[in-house]
C-alpha cells in the first residue's frame, strides 16, 4: 500500500476517534455503561458486548496494521480493494454518531450495515490470503462479532424499535 493511502487511512481512523468522542462523550453527561444508546440494555449484555469491542479493537489495529506493512497479493484484500474496503469502514464508522445525534433514521442504520459488511469483507479476506495468520482470523472475527451482531443486529434492531417513528414516514 502507497504511504498516502496508508496516511490517508490514518487520518481517517483518527476521525473516527473524535466523532466518538465529540458525538458519544463530550456532548454527554452519561458514563459509558449508563449511556442512553445502549437502550437499557443489561448491564451483564452491555458487559459482554464490551468485552468484545475491546477485542475488536486489538484485533483490528494488529490485523490491519499487519496488513498495511505487508498488502495481500491474493484474495479478496488484494490490489487496491483492501484501501477501498477501509475507507468504506470507516467512512461508515465517522457516520454512525453524527447521524445517530441528529437522529437521521434510515442513515443510521444504513452507517452501521456499511461498517458490518466491510468487516465481512476483512473477515473473508483473512481467510482468503496465501499465508493465513491465525491472529488476524481471529482479531477479524472479534471485529464481526462487535460490528455485525453487535452493532448492526442487537443495535440496529433496538434503534429501529426504539426510534420507529423516524421509520414511518
Amino acid at each position: 500500500m502507497h504511504s498516502f493511502q496508508i496516511l490517508f487511512l490514518l487520518g481517517l481512523a483518527i476521525s473516527v476517534l473524535v466523532t466518538y468522542y465529540i458525538f458519544l462523550i463530550k456532548n454527554s453527561h452519561y458514563s459509558y455503561l449508563e449511556h442512553p444508546y445502549w437502550f437499557k440494555i443489561p448491564k451483564n449484555v452491555i458487559s459482554i458486548l464490551i468485552f468484545f469491542q475491546i477485542f475488536a479493537m486489538i484485533g483490528f489495529i494488529v490485523s490491519i496494521g499487519s496488513w498495511l506493512v505487508n498488502t495481500p497479493k491474493k484474495g479478496i484484500m488484494s490490489g487496491n480493494n483492501l484501501f477501498l474496503t477501509l475507507v468504506i469502514f470507516f467512512v461508515s464508522a465517522i457516520l454512525w454518531p453524527i447521524s445517530t445525534y441528529y437522529e437521521c433514521g434510515w442513515l443510521v442504520v444504513l452507517n452501521l450495515i456499511l461498517t458490518a459488511i466491510a468487516s465481512i469483507l476483512l473477515l473473508a479476506g483473512s481467510i482468503e490470503e496465501e499465508n493465513i495468520k491465525t491472529y488476524r482470523v481471529l482479531g477479524l472475527l472479534c471485529l464481526c462479532i462487535t460490528t455485525v451482531l453487535g452493532d448492526g443486529v442487537i443495535w440496529n434492531a433496538n434503534y429501529i424499535i426504539k426510534n420507529k417513528e423516524l421509520f414511518i414516514n
